[in-house]
């Protein structure tokens, strides 16, 4: 779950599987000249868009966390909670979809318990999640790859414009410029993204990774009025699936 704080004092709640939904959505796109390109463009497509799968079970039954009368922000969870979470995921995806997203969202898994999170400032439990996800999807990794026949350079590719249009899609989701992440280019190399902000749901980005011209993206995303808490999950769990949704949309111009 994502928690986004709005003007208004509102809040945005924007389960893990509707944000990926954007990122999917951008990898359609994707392909201006001098940027990589995703292949197969199916697949990763399919990936980017269901990057967190691992997440449907938890939304569908969030948790309450009683310090904020919130369900819990994903960021707020440990490793604990969520790398089992991760390697269920990835067996659903092998199962349903193949190897090729399945060996996209798992290597997004990986990349998260070991780019963005450092097991040695963890709890006990949380690097002992790590370790264990981390030797046993390795071994998955290696093993899909060489079925697919990919190319380390080819499978590094994929992975990085997952990793990229997750963080473009958590920077429009927080409103947080600052996440818009690297893009992979034709040549190998890397060119940081620069989110701006020019309007309340439009922003350029430099940049320009996409085909056309401009690009509006929708997700769903359930609004809670200010100053909603709750005590109780159970309650909070049964008011969230009779909240009513609305639209999330925002649009991405060239700078």
């Amino acid at each position: 779950m994502i928690l986004r704080s709005l003007e208004d004092g509102a809040r945005l709640l924007i389960p893990q599987p509707s944000h990926a939904i954007l990122s999917g959505q951008m990898m359609a796109a994707w392909g201006a000249p001098g940027f990589a390109r995703p292949d197969p463009a199916p697949e990763v497509i399919l990936a980017a868009g269901l990057h967190d799968v691992a997440w449907l079970g938890w939304e569908a039954a969030p948790t309450l966390n009683p310090e904020t009368g919130l369900p819990h922000a994903f960021t707020e969870l440990g490793a604990a909670v969520h790398a089992p979470m991760w390697a269920r995921g990835v067996e659903t995806a092998r199962a349903a979809w193949g190897l090729w997203p399945a060996l996209l969202i798992s290597l997004h898994g990986s990349r998260i318990y070991t780019q963005y999170m450092d097991p040695d400032r963890l709890p006990p439990e949380d690097h002992a999640a790590i370790d264990r996800n981390n030797a046993k999807e390795r071994a998955l990794q290696e093993d899909w790859a060489a079925r697919l026949g990919a190319t380390p350079e080819q499978v590094a590719r994929n992975s990085a414009l997952v990793a990229v249009t997750d963080a473009l899609s958590l920077a429009l989701c927080f409103a947080d410029p600052d996440k818009a992440g690297e893009a992979p280019m034709e040549d190998g190399g890397t060119r940081k993204m620069r989110l701006v902000r020019q309007g309340a749901s439009r922003w350029s980005l430099d940049p320009w990774p996409f085909r056309e011209g401009e690009l509006t993206l929708r997700c769903e995303a359930i609004r809670l009025p200010a100053g909603t808490r709750w005590t109780d999950e159970e309650a909070m769990r049964r008011d969230l699936r009779d909240a009513r949704w609305s639209t999330l949309a925002e649009t991405l111009v060239p700078a």
